[in-house]
């Protein structure tokens, strides 16, 4: 692919900024007030970097029929360190709460929220790749009975154990592409929290630490989960950490900081094909503690608009996969999605995001957030 494919970012970034103004006009979200409004602002950002990751790799795919990183640094870290950042940000606001916690953590409503924060719009998702599978299978068995319940396990438990291939379909995976490794890895880290909070003097049951610790050790063995996918943890709990115990908004705030964020980011991009590796991710730590004491970018993170494109991360994470493999398998077709130009191709990416966007917010108005106002009532 020719560098001139980034200059096809540009209509892809306005038709963004247009249709988050539409899609606000015609759903209207109240913002929620939060602590970290600039994190707020930033993750909506981060889920639409992993669409136009993955968005690049089925290019790829149209051409090779190989699933691989893009053979791009900008948009491999558009998808890598966006999702580093995700996990700073989760380690980051519950390492917060522990340390901002002076009575009883209660542990069951924690792990409540957990569960219906994440599964009620996952599952819709997952019934959608059930439903597409059954349909291109023709609805017939096309695998044991056995291999059949446990692939469906497998996709129903955050795909625990991989994203399995469904009554015989190749690669399911791709009909959400493979977004959903990461919760494991969410669950995870949720699980080790006691741990943490031992870690940080804090009292905890010891039934609490031996269950959570339990399911845990069961999540890393059936995953098979990898050691390096922990390491953006750490660095929201050293940020976490840091940023209670001063208070950098006086200086994280000024220009400079925003600049040097910016240029740290370039940098990354640059001299490092992967953003997983070490110094990308303590870059990527040092941008976080910029954004999380802070510092708003010139104003863009903290607007209204940011933060409510902000509030359908997760709905835009999970649904954009989905969305990618019903235009290009389903609608346009593997083959005829193979000759279109890079015009064509990224046209129909700026295109997409319109309905992607109209979507994930549909899907948060009313899945998340009636999840989300329905445990606030139960710990009420």
């Amino acid at each position: 692919m020719s560098d001139s494919i980034y200059l096809y970012l540009i209509p892809v970034f306005f038709v963004l900024w247009v249709t988050v103004i539409a899609v606000n006009k015609l759903i209207q979200l109240e913002l929620t007030p939060v602590k970290y409004p600039e994190i707020d602002g930033v993750r909506g950002y981060l889920a639409f970097f992993v669409f136009l990751h993955h968005s690049y790799i089925w290019q790829q795919y149209l051409h090779t029929k190989e699933w691989s990183d893009p053979n791009s640094n900008l948009f491999t870290h558009f998808g890598q360190t966006s999702v580093v950042l995700f996990f700073i940000i989760t380690a980051f606001l519950f390492i917060t709460k522990l340390l901002e916690s002076k009575t009883y953590f209660d542990w069951n409503h924690y792990l409540k929220s957990r569960f219906f924060r994440l599964f009620p719009m996952y599952i819709c998702v997952v019934l959608v790749v059930l439903i597409m599978a059954g349909s291109y299978t023709h609805w017939e068995q096309h695998d044991s009975f056995f291999n059949l319940i446990k692939s469906i396990s497998s996709w129903l438990f955050f795909t625990v154990a991989g994203a399995s291939d469904v009554n015989g379909f190749k690669d399911t995976f791709l009909m959400n592409s493979g977004v959903s490794w990461t919760l494991p890895y969410e669950w995870m880290f949720y699980f080790l929290l006691p741990m943490f909070a031992l870690l940080l003097r804090k009292k905890v049951p010891l039934k609490i630490v031996l269950l959570f610790t339990l399911a845990f050790l069961l999540i890393l063995y059936i995953n098979q989960a990898s050691i390096r996918h922990f390491m953006p943890f750490i660095g929201g709990i050293v940020a976490a950490v840091l940023l209670k115990k001063f208070d950098l908004k006086p200086i994280t705030q000024k220009p400079v900081f925003t600049f040097m964020a910016l240029a740290l980011l370039t940098c990354s991009v640059v001299f490092f094909e992967s953003g997983r590796k070490p110094i990308p991710i303590i870059i990527a730590t040092g941008i976080f503690i910029i954004i999380a004491s802070g510092n708003s970018f010139f104003g863009l993170l903290s607007s209204s608009l940011s933060r409510k494109f902000g509030q359908i991360t997760y709905s835009l994470y999970l649904i954009h996969g989905t969305l990618l493999f019903i235009i290009f398998y389903g609608i346009i077709g593997i083959e005829k999605a193979s000759k279109l130009s890079n015009l064509e191709y990224w046209g129909i990416i700026a295109a997409t995001v319109i309905p992607l966007l109209f979507l994930s917010q549909l899907t948060f108005k009313y899945i998340e957030l009636p999840m989300m106002n329905y445990i606030k009532i139960k710990k009420s």
